[in-house]
């Protein structure tokens, strides 16, 4: 059931995800034509376009696919998706699992564009072009600087950062439209996705407070584990010291995530409530 369920979401959202997906690389690979042509001020809105069109690829995805949760899951279409014959968790839990699967596909594209709009830069600009040898050497140099396990766990806190917003998206449809926000209609989903936001805040500065640690640059030039006073730091204003990235805000922002998780597959086991 969960594969028919994981291929429906996939016909019945395909149109709407290459649409917003073509137009996307057409903005991106036209704008950064354009900025590679190298025409005053033509070039310059030709270059911002097309690095605009690699930072919302994702973002896009994502928007397009909560709209479509929000319009399916609890819209016009919503008494027929919750007749269907299966707990209703599996059905987020699918809807889930296919917006983090467009996401990354979404992610790659960003690569693309960026990479071209990288090398129309370097056309006019002396910056270094883009190449084989550029990105082994960056690489390189990340290895030298960090061990394989820090490298392991960056990777996946940087596309985690990608990843999360989904469930942020889909925890606040589906809480805000549950019985006690009913009346609010709309604004339901925009108040808890305000509040959740706030919420997130609010618990990675105490998070960081709690666990003082973070990640600087050591002796050798290589990456290590140091304390930090996060108060401290805040205190010093523009005296304070950038140099150490505190990590503390991770433990925050897992423990949320799951939260969210467990509690939108709890709204839609007991708590959806259709107008």
């Amino acid at each position: 059931m969960t594969t028919t369920l994981l291929k429906h979401e996939w016909l019945r959202t395909r149109g709407a995800l290459g649409t917003t997906l073509g137009m996307i690389t057409l903005i991106g690979v036209l704008g950064s034509l354009l900025g590679a042509a190298g025409w005053p001020l033509l070039s310059q809105f030709g270059m911002a376009l097309g690095v605009l069109a690699a930072i919302v690829a994702v973002p896009a995805v994502q928007l397009t696919l909560a709209a479509d949760y929000w319009r399916t899951g609890y819209g016009r279409t919503g008494y027929f998706t919750h007749s269907i014959p299966v707990r209703g968790s599996t059905i987020f839990w699918v809807r889930l699992a296919w917006a983090m699967i467009a996401s990354l596909a979404a992610l790659v594209l960003t690569a693309g564009l960026a990479l071209l709009a990288w090398w129309a830069a370097a056309l006019h600009s002396g910056i270094t072009s883009p190449s084989s040898s550029v990105l082994s050497d960056t690489w390189t140099t990340v290895t030298t600087a960090a061990p394989p396990w820090m490298i392991a766990a960056g990777l996946i806190v940087g596309l985690s950062s990608f990843l999360i917003w989904p469930v942020y998206y889909y925890f606040a449809v589906s809480v805000g439209h549950e019985r006690r926000l009913a009346a609010l209609g709309a604004g339901g989903p925009v108040v808890v996705f305000v509040v959740i936001y706030v919420a997130t805040q609010m618990l990675s500065l105490l998070a960081m407070i709690a666990l003082p640690f973070g990640v600087a640059m050591g002796a050798g030039n290589t990456l290590e584990f140091v304390r930090v006073d996060v108060l401290g730091e805040l205190a010093a204003g523009a005296a304070a010291q950038n140099d150490v990235m505190p990590v503390g805000f991770l433990a925050a922002s897992a423990v949320l995530a799951v939260y969210c998780l467990w509690r939108t597959a709890r709204s839609w086991d007991h708590k959806v409530a259709l107008v």
